[in-house]
């Protein structure tokens, strides 16, 4: 993440990992992959662009995002204060996924 965004863990188990993601305008979301998990990110506040492999779409206040592991999962662009709630299962192996920042 540019600058410094917040990840608050809400809960982890072997099987899932939730968390919400707040971002402010000017972030971003690097490119990344979530090994074999699904990811499902619903926004509870604010707007930016998210991109799945190569597809963009606005989000905003109640859009869902769904990616598959092998997805190229970002956000290039926050618009306005952003926050996800995240999902990702199974819970990824690599601990970095479960970090709060």
């Amino acid at each position: 993440m540019s600058k410094s965004g917040t990840k608050r863990m809400v809960y982890a188990d072997k099987k899932v990992l939730s968390f919400v993601l707040n971002l402010m305008p000017g972030q971003t979301l690097p490119i990344h992959q979530h090994e074999q998990s699904t990811l499902v990110c619903l926004v509870l506040a604010g707007s930016a662009v998210l991109k799945i492999n190569q597809e963009t779409q606005k989000i905003t206040t109640g859009s869902v995002g769904i990616a598959m592991g092998e997805d190229d999962f970002s956000i290039p662009e926050v618009s306005e204060d952003l926050s996800l709630f995240v999902t990702i299962s199974p819970k990824p192996a690599n601990e970095a996924y479960a970090k709060e920042v």
